[in-house]
Order: C-alpha cells, then sequence, then structure tokens
C-alpha cells in the first residue's frame, strides 16, 4: 500500500507514556504482532512525547514487508500520523507525529524568529520598518515550518522559515496574497487524502491493489471528495469532513 512518509523535527520534551488505548478491550483483540508492532512505536523515544499530547488516542497497525509494519494512530478519526518498526530489530523508524507548538515552546521560539527576519536583507528592503506593519505567525505542523506575516493596508510580506539541518531559517520571501490560496488548496487535498487513507474501511478496501493513485477534489464547504484508483478503474471513492478530520462515506462503483 502506498506510504506517507515525513520526519517531524520539532524538540519535545519527555512526558508521560503509553495512554489507555494498550490497555483497552480493542487493543486486546489485535492479533499479537500487531500488538507488539504498536506498543514498540507507542513506547518509542520519538513517538512517546508526542503521542502524551494527543489524549485517547487509538492505534492500528499492519504488515508491510517482512518483518516491517506499518503503524498509524487515530483519535476519534483524526489521523495523527504514523511509523514503521522492525520486529526483528525493534527498529522504529520514518516516525511522522506532528504537534504544535507548547505556549511555552511558542514563547522560546518566536523571539528567533523575528530576529531570523530583522536579519534577512530582502524582507528589510520591503518592510523597512517592521514596527509600522500588523506582524502574524503560524505554525504548520504537516510540513514543520513557520509563517511569518507582514500586513499594512493593502500590502503585504509573507516569510517562510523552515528548518535546514537542525536550524531555523529563511526560505523564501512571497506575496501571501497570491501564494495563500494555492497553499491552502494544497494543504486540504493533501489532509483530505491522508484522513481517508488512514480509514479502516478505505485500507481494506485498497489493500488487494497495487499501483493506485488518490485524486481529491473540494465539494461542500469544510469536505472533499477522495477517489482511488488504478489505470483499470476506480477502486473507492470518499467523502472527507477535513473540520471533523473523519470520513463520512465511502462508496464503491
Amino acid at each position: 500500500m502506498k506510504k506517507w512518509l515525513g520526519v517531524a523535527l520539532l524538540v519535545l520534551a519527555p512526558v508521560l507514556a503509553a495512554g489507555s488505548f494498550l490497555k483497552s478491550r480493542e487493543f486486546k483483540s489485535l492479533e499479537p504482532t500487531a500488538r507488539r508492532a504498536i506498543v514498540l512505536v507507542a513506547k518509542s523515544r520519538e513517538a512517546r512525547p508526542r503521542l502524551a499530547r494527543y489524549p485517547g488516542w487509538t492505534a492500528g497497525a499492519e504488515q508491510d514487508d517482512g518483518a516491517v509494519w506499518h503503524v498509524w494512530f487515530e483519535r476519534e478519526d483524526e489521523w495523527l500520523g504514523e511509523a514503521y518498526v522492525d520486529l526483528d530489530t525493534k527498529e522504529v523508524r520514518d516516525v511522522y507525529l506532528p504537534v504544535d507548538p507548547t505556549p511555552a515552546e511558542r514563547a522560546r521560539i518566536l523571539p528567533q524568529l523575528r530576529r531570523l527576519v530583522a536579519r534577512d536583507a530582502e524582507v528589510q528592503a520591503l518592510l523597512e520598518d517592521p514596527a509600522d506593519w500588523d506582524e502574524e505567525i503560524e505554525y504548520d505542523k504537516w510540513d514543520d515550518v513557520w509563517y511569518v506575516r507582514y500586513w499594512r493596508g493593502e500590502d503585504a510580506v509573507g516569510v517562510r522559515i523552515a528548518r535546514d539541518e537542525g536550524r531555523w531559517r529563511v526560505e523564501d520571501v512571497f506575496d501571501p496574497l497570491a501564494f495563500d490560496a494555492e497553499q491552502e488548496r494544497r494543504r486540504a487535498r493533501d489532509r483530505a487524502v491522508r484522513i481517508a487513507y488512514a480509514s479502516e474501511q478505505v485500507g481494506e478496501l485498497l489493500e488487494p491493489y497495487d499501483g493506485w493513485k488518490a485524486y481529491a477534489e473540494p465539494d461542500a464547504e469544510g469536505r472533499w471528495t477522495v477517489s482511488f484508483a488504478t489505470p483499470e478503474k476506480t477502486i473507492l471513492t470518499a467523502l472527507v469532513d477535513l473540520t471533523g478530520g473523519r470520513v463520512l462515506a465511502v462508496e464503491t462503483p
């Protein structure tokens, strides 16, 4: 099956581990190898502190390749992320469980971002005096980037700040008015596909197929229609509610 890989690099303080899911009937009903895969990931150094920020999480697992298992996490049908674990070596890899910064982390990071922007020659040439502009700072946990936007009347300047070998750097300076619409559409499309793919019903229907692709189009406000298809046929279509982070309906031809 198609995999969604990524690395969330936000540094997190160690916190208390595994939630009640590992003691639940739902977990105990899984087959032993799946339970072992989930436990190895959930208690790993990478995943444990991230999951602690999502009380009530649940998980699923399936064999990917030999001893390697794919483990994914959800909360009330909201897709949280995934990881892979080799049951022979107990190696957990490709952990992708993005989280938003805590207020304390945000308070620590924002001054760093402002200093970084203040040193950028292109930004300063456009702003002249940042005090004359309204400021907005947002974090995109899915891409692990910060957006600093400045507004003054009808003028706008946007700065994308990403990590480079563990350090923040200005990656792009852009016009937010031209950039935001396309960026939001692409982000919504990717999230709709992730939510649909994480659905247990969708996963079961896709299991027999290889080489499928996902297509997504906006439907009603906050909803997307996601189709999974091979070159020969459409396998299924899912109606996804982005606001609730869940699949509302699944149809097959």
